[in-house]
């Protein structure tokens, strides 16, 4: 190991300037003990985590430290309880219904196999999943000989927005191990296993299609324009028969999903406190910013070296996806490993072990405002307080909390209640004692069993829904029923729908609080 160290301190040398073989690093000259500690650092850092021992010590941590986690309930976003919803209607009434269009059919059909164990087993299935990620993820470094491997891998496993959705029932961490798989696979020049890696990224999430343009100009730029057949078809063969029971409901109909605009100040919020956090974020320009000397090189590498074309080329496919459509900062997450391996590349080691070192710590600790509104006004009021992670159990918490309140309120009977943002974790917390159904069956829906899911309770004559139409809300008054509406229903249904419940009949409900526990927002106070 200490050899791996000083061969690493060697391949940095400025030019003219390089060790003899046997010569220890400069940092190492320094027998001081700041001298040792450095040294001893950097053989950590340089350290093969692909080595049996190594990587269970390291799988070993890695579950650990998500299990505090898991029993939170199956995820803060609606989109892991309508992925519950799916596997128990499936396990109920034997249909297949998409948590939401396109569908994700390879993380939904394996959770629905294990929702009889809820979501600690559904939640640790993800972690498995993504686990295996971080594997590949290890001996992608490995094959690409890149400096300081160990730092690079432990900061991979430990990033605060992908340990957050390496233990939720999601489908990012799905995607994304097969993403990395097939990148692998490239890497090591079987081209038949990298293609049906990448069919089954395309099967959890439809977007990792766009891993097709990194990756075919990889097989170009290596002489291997024959094996591209090959790749493209067992790639497509794949996507095809996971999506098959999708098709066969939808048809072509299926390429369908949420489609709405998000403002320039919601972006800038995914970006800078969701995706890293504040203080993640400013360690990234800083660090990029002392690197510049190192990424001049950059265009000039993109050109002559195949593997940094390869990674900037996913970085920016990656971010075209989120930008097409940015809801989430978890659709940043295909870029993560790529820009993973761009810096390991070229930042100096201590500059990246710096940068790393901020981003872990911002899943604890961050900068955060008291504002959820991105403004002048909001930079004032920074402060320090609970990093994405902890914030995102937390939220958890509080979205638990706020659906008991919505069990328990007292409304007459023959009403109807809509709930907004919780419904699918209302529907599947109540499944056994209440009827989960549908209003009506809408191909259109992006969620059917969602968007057109009622529960109902047959007793007392009470129908909660997550929002109604203007048409199921004109249906319900003239039956007779009374509306209730919680304060985020009131703006989503003017979102969707372009009214408001209480304008025409509509009683307010007031919980006390919303989805994440606070008075005026259904998100976190990050």
């Amino acid at each position: 190991m200490v050899e791996d160290a000083r061969m690493t301190a060697v391949e940095a040398a400025p030019r003219g300037e390089r060790q003899a073989p046997g010569a220890p690093p400069p940092f190492v000259r320094d027998r001081g003990a700041g001298g040792d500690l450095a040294a001893t650092l950097a053989r950590w850092m340089s350290f093969d985590l692909t080595r049996p021992l190594a990587f269970a010590v390291l799988a070993l941590l890695y579950v650990a430290s998500r299990l505090p986690f898991i029993d939170n309930g199956y995820g803060t976003k609606p989109d892991a309880w309508r992925i519950a919803l799916t596997g128990y209607w499936l396990w109920d009434r034997h249909a297949f219904y998409p948590s939401r269009l396109p569908g994700y059919p390879i993380p939904e059909l394996s959770y629905a196999a294990l929702f009889n164990g809820s979501w600690i087993a559904t939640n640790s299935l993800t972690i498995a999943v993504a686990l295996v990620g971080v594997w590949f993820f290890a001996r992608i470094v490995r094959e690409l000989k890149l400096p300081n491997p160990a730092l690079l891998v432990v900061g991979f496993a430990f990033m605060p927005l992908l340990w957050i959705n390496s233990m939720n029932t999601m489908d990012y961490a799905w995607a994304l191990t097969f993403i990395l798989g097939s990148y692998y696979f490239l890497l090591r020049d079987n081209d038949l296993a990298a293609g049906l890696m990448l069919g089954l990224a395309v099967g959890s999430r439809l977007p990792s299609a766009a891993m097709l343009v990194p990756f075919v100009a990889y097989m170009w730029r290596s002489g291997k324009r024959d094996e591209i057949r090959t790749f493209l078809v067992s790639v497509i063969a794949v996507a095809m028969v996971a999506f098959s029971p999708v098709i066969w409901k939808y048809g072509p109909s299926f390429l369908n999903f949420y489609d709405a605009k998000v403002g320039y100040r919601d972006v800038i919020r995914l970006l800078a406190k969701d995706s890293l956090g504040l203080a993640g974020t400013a360690a990234l320009i800083i660090a990029t910013l002392v690197s510049l000397p190192r990424l001049a090189k950059l265009p000039g590498d993109f050109v002559r070296d195949k593997d940094v074309m390869t990674w900037v080329l996913a970085i920016v496919v990656a971010a075209a996806v989120f930008f097409r459509l940015p809801h989430e900062a978890a659709y940043l997450i295909p870029l993560y490993p790529f820009a993973y391996l761009l810096i390991g590349k070229y930042f100096q080691r201590w500059v990246l072990a710096g940068a790393v070192a901020i981003f872990l710590l911002s899943g604890f600790v961050d900068f955060t405002t008291t504002t959820h509104q991105v403004s002048l006004a909001s930079v004032s009021r920074v402060r320090v307080g609970e990093g994405m992670l902890l914030s995102n159990r937390n939220t958890q918490r509080a979205q638990m909390t706020f659906t008991r309140r919505v069990e328990n309120l007292a409304v007459p009977n023959n009403s109807v209640v809509i709930v907004g943002f919780v419904y699918p974790e209302f529907a599947v917390s109540n499944r056994n004692r209440l009827s989960v159904g549908l209003l009506e069956k809408d191909t259109s829906a992006i969620s059917q069993l969602s968007d057109k899911g009622k529960t109902f309770d047959a007793t007392r004559r009470i129908t909660y829904v997550w929002l109604l139409t203007w048409q199921d809300f004109e249906a319900y008054r003239r039956q007779g029923a009374r509306i209730y509406y919680t304060v985020d229903a009131d703006r989503s249904t003017e979102a969707l729908y372009g009214y408001r419940p209480g304008l025409f009949g509509g009683t307010l409900i007031d919980t006390g609080r919303t989805p994440s526990g606070e008075p005026d927002t259904n998100r976190t106070q990050r």
